[in-house]
């Protein structure tokens, strides 16, 4: 029962926040990295004692320890049930609702080899869709209409107080498509920030390569990097004005894929033009089609001297080809969850995190992320889909003229259910095949895929 999870997380935060208010080192501890009370209170930051048991006497109070557990508050280690957050600066990660769904805890004690720990994953919590920052940042992202993305929690509360009320992170993971269309919800207009070292650069490639996919004519995404082994938090304490510069002069995406993939290249030989094509042209055809992928596909073109037609043709004829051999089966299912979810709407926040995995119709998936866009005092307002665009509009008559076949709302669950189930177990399989192709070529298996490879020939004969 989420609810209950809810309650428990809302018990702990309670109890951070009162350890916060008790605790001269905790509040000393932000005093000193420019953390003032109206960030404090804006972002709920608390504090967890440095005790084994201060929560876990509480939650037995309250009858709460199996969802403390499941949540990560606890940690059950062969039979001996403790604090898993002591120490600790804690900085609630809420729902775009404001419902706290995890935490992040910073450790007080420069002794302490985990800087940070962050709560396990849970029925309330997937780290790859959620951003810390979007409840109290989605105001002023849908008012400047543009969002900026750091790495880190003090990075966005740093740069709140210093008027960039606009801005989230990632919760120590890279950028996902999951987080890519829940910030668009709110605003296209997205800057990605991130350290100035290899590593920096490295997190904004594997960024851009999710962004890919996403990149429609109204989406507008650029990268900007702080240099002088600075992060967002430590500049802008220095400077707000040079950090709002730094993002000003932001990288467009064309340009950065661009300039990444030419930087060692010497365009003047026909092997480097050679490169630059094998390498770019996978990159655009990600992109959906429209003035935008035209427009790179004609960049392309004047660096080499080529035509569209001999630079893309033979993509376009194998792109084509895998469109129409698509199984029609995965297009009935993509519709059969667009029916439901216009039908049902509510469940798509139950299943959010699986069903944007496995939707393989463009157009289908984007209607669903913006399901959660039409919520207005509790009730869906669908009906707006019709004045979108015609696709849309055509997807939403046609889908809402054939009435699910489930006669209420615990069937329509059970329907999605099973048809997660079934696409979980048809990518195992492909995997699993893809495995044993290599196992019969005789090429070289990782110990995972032996693993795998042992655990599928139980139930296959190979």
């Amino acid at each position: 029962d989420t609810s209950s999870l809810i309650n428990t997380n809302q018990i702990a935060h309670k109890y951070f926040l009162d350890s916060l208010s008790k605790s001269k080192t905790a509040k000393e501890y932000l005093s000193s990295r420019g953390i003032e009370n109206v960030v404090i209170e804006k972002f709920e930051i608390g504090y967890a004692k440095e005790s084994w048991d201060s929560l876990k006497i509480i939650i037995e109070k309250e009858g709460k320890m199996k969802d403390a557990i499941d949540l990560g508050l606890l940690v059950n280690n062969k039979n001996k049930i403790y604090d898993r957050f002591r120490n600790r600066i804690m900085f609630p990660i809420k729902n775009s609702s404001g419902k706290v769904i995890a935490y992040g805890g910073r450790t007080i004690d420069k002794s302490e080899k985990a800087k940070y720990i962050n709560s396990p994953e849970s029925k309330l919590f997937y780290k790859s869709a959620e951003m810390y920052g979007i409840f109290e940042s989605k105001q002023a992202i849908s008012k400047k209409d543009i969002v900026i993305v750091v790495e880190g929690y003090t990075d966005v509360v740093s740069l709140h107080k210093h008027g960039f009320e606009n801005t989230v992170a990632s919760l120590g993971t890279a950028l996902t498509k999951l987080h890519l269309k829940k910030l668009k919800r709110y605003s296209k207009n997205i800057v990605f920030c991130f350290d100035g070292d290899q590593a920096g650069r490295n997190a904004a490639w594997k960024a851009l390569l999710n962004c890919l996919p996403e990149m429609t004519d109204e989406t507008n995404i650029g990268f900007c990097f702080i240099e002088d082994n600075k992060d967002p938090d430590e500049l802008c304490n220095e400077n707000p004005q040079k950090f709002k510069n730094i993002v000003d002069n932001k990288i467009p995406l064309s340009d950065f894929i661009f300039n990444n993939v030419m930087q060692n290249l010497d365009l003047n030989k026909i092997e480097d033009k050679t490169k630059l094509t094998r390498i770019i042209i996978p990159l655009i055809q990600q992109i959906p089609d429209g003035i935008y992928k035209k427009l790179l596909q004609e960049k392309l073109c004047s660096l080499t001297n080529l035509s569209i037609d001999e630079l893309f043709s033979n993509n376009i004829k194998e792109e084509t080809h895998k469109r129409e051999s698509k199984n029609n089966y995965t297009i009935k299912l993509d519709t059969t969850i667009l029916s439901i979810l216009l039908e049902y709407p509510s469940l798509y926040e139950e299943f959010e995190k699986n069903i944007d995995n496995i939707i393989q119709d463009k157009n289908i998936g984007d209607m669903i992320s913006l399901i959660p866009t039409l919520k207005t005092n509790n009730k869906y307002i669908l009906n707006t889909f019709i004045n979108m665009d015609n696709v849309k509009a055509d997807l939403f008559i046609k889908c809402t003229s054939i009435k699910p076949i489930e006669k209420n709302i615990n069937e329509a669950r059970k329907t999605i259910k099973r048809i997660l189930d079934e696409q979980s177990l048809a990518k195992e399989d492909l995997k699993f095949n893809k495995i044993l192709e290599k196992w019969r070529k005789k090429e070289h298996l990782s110990e995972e895929e032996k693993s795998i490879l042992k655990a599928g020939n139980k139930s296959k004969k190979v």
